[in-house]
């Protein structure tokens, strides 16, 4: 089980290094951005080098927004890896439910990873009334 993480910008590697500081090294995640001097071919170039890697595990690309650039290439992705996994929203709770379902070797779950991602944004304010 692997994971591409995909955005705009430094976004996806910082989220990585982040989870990194948590969970330890992640080896079976990569993060990838588009800088300002690339175009969504360098993107794509970038996530086929991952994806081609090993095309038989199970994989989950994780885009930072439905509707842009990585999105978009993801989505032109799927004709040629029709098993990848790809969730919009990146955020610290997703890859850190990722980086533990990878070590309890059950395999993935999709909706338990969307379901974390979701349940780590709370209103602080309104859970301390």
């Amino acid at each position: 089980m692997r994971m591409l993480l995909m955005s705009h910008g430094q976004m996806a590697k910082a989220a990585l290094g982040s989870a990194e500081l948590i969970m330890g090294e992640l080896d079976n995640v990569q993060a990838i951005g588009l800088n300002p001097d690339q175009g969504p071919d360098d993107l794509q170039s970038a996530a086929e080098e991952f994806l081609n890697q090993t095309e038989d595990e199970e994989t989950v690309v994780a885009v930072d927004l439905l509707g842009g650039t990585p999105s978009n290439v993801v989505i032109r992705l799927l004709a040629k890896y029709p098993n990848i996994q790809v969730i919009s929203g990146i955020n610290l709770p997703l890859i850190i439910e990722f980086a533990n379902q990878s070590m309890m070797d059950n395999g993935l779950n999709k909706a338990q990873l969307i379901s974390m991602a979701k349940d780590g944004i709370a209103d602080v304010n309104e859970k301390l009334k």
